[in-house]
């Protein structure tokens, strides 16, 4: 299978091995064992808080405060996507949260995009006429102000040409305030970036509309309380805005009491655009190709979903036309070629 991941958080995706490395060289884990320990204690589990959730961001965002480590844990992730069939990935990632030691946020952004740019090629090494594509989605924070999310959406679009593709609203929902955020998003908008906005995930149904009416949200991250509101899903239905599932993440945050009950074939029976995706490799120990089976297996998903899902992952990517036909026939002939129908 091959599907693009449009919902991955950078600082919550790092290789476990990298994790325990980055965090020996500043004496927060042992040298006296493996590390596994370590990392399993910052791991999410099922009926997490998504604040407890949120918290567990801080060592990694500390860790990550380096043009060397910033790169290297790009790269890593691009080289670790394409293994797992990914063909296109959106990494999200704050800039402002890795600047404490010197760097700009423009420096940030840089090392970010640099490192996507060895990752793509580490990872087509062998198969040149391969397709491999990784982008940058720049995140603004709940609670942040209106000139602090100017100042990211204007980075943003300093680096249109080369690198970010678009802007998200992440963080604690309970801060959610489109208010402070609609001009700057509306001026990326305007720039050709995609909007991206994490909504329904801690909060109801009407962060989602407000994310959609008042933001431009182009795709929303989660959405999980739209499933309870006609009018929520009829607004994401006729305005074509794909819902990014993240099925392991909303379990662990509480978003749903279990897979069984999650709304995502609620969605997309609704006609919602839905695309699974992973939100944090490492917190969540997973992986996109682990996400579409845990959709098929635990929450319900029949074939016409899953392959509904890889079709949007091409058609909701914020890629120029041309280059998401090409994901679209990649996708296509992947699914003809596994046997699905």
């Amino acid at each position: 299978m091959l599907a693009s991941d449009l919902h991955v958080h950078l600082d919550g995706s790092l290789r476990e091995s990298t994790l325990v490395a980055l965090a020996r060289e500043v004496g927060l884990a042992p040298s006296s064992d493996d590390g596994s320990e370590f990392a399993r204690r910052l791991r999410f589990s099922p009926g997490m808080s998504l604040t407890s959730c949120l918290s567990r961001f801080e060592v990694t965002v500390g860790l990550l405060q380096t043009k060397r480590a910033l790169e290297r844990v790009a790269a890593e992730l691009v080289a670790d996507c394409y293994l797992d069939g990914v063909r296109h990935a959106e990494l999200r990632f704050c800039p402002a949260l890795h600047t404490r030691e010197g760097l700009s946020q423009a420096d940030a952004v840089t090392a970010v995009m640099s490192g996507l740019q060895v990752g793509t090629a580490q990872a087509t090494a062998s198969a040149p006429g391969d397709r491999m594509s990784a982008v940058v989605v720049v995140s603004v924070l709940e609670g942040m102000s209106e000139e602090q999310t100017g100042e990211l959406v204007d980075l943003a679009i300093r680096f249109a040409d080369s690198g970010v593709a678009g802007v998200d609203l992440a963080g604690d929902e309970a801060l959610f305030d489109p208010e402070r955020h609609a001009r700057p998003f509306s001026r990326a908008s305007d720039a050709g970036l995609g909007v991206t906005v994490h909504a329904g995930e801690g909060g109801d149904a009407s962060n989602v509309v407000a994310a959609v009416e008042e933001l431009g949200a182009n795709r929303i991250g989660h959405g999980v309380s739209a499933s309870t509101d006609a009018g929520a899903m009829a607004l994401l239905a006729d305005r074509n805005v794909a819902v990014e599932i993240c099925l392991s993440s909303n379990l662990h945050t509480g978003a749903v009491e279990s897979l069984a009950s999650h709304p995502l074939c609620v969605l997309a029976n609704a006609g919602v655009p839905v695309v699974l995706a992973t939100d944090n490799r490492f917190f969540s120990n997973t992986t996109l190709s682990h996400e579409y089976e845990l959709a098929g297996a635990e929450a319900g998903a029949g074939a016409e979903i899953l392959l509904g899902s890889i079709r949007t992952s091409a058609e909701a990517a914020f890629l120029p036309n041309d280059q998401r036909s090409v994901l679209r026939e990649l996708y296509t002939g992947s699914a003809d070629d596994s046997g699905e129908e």
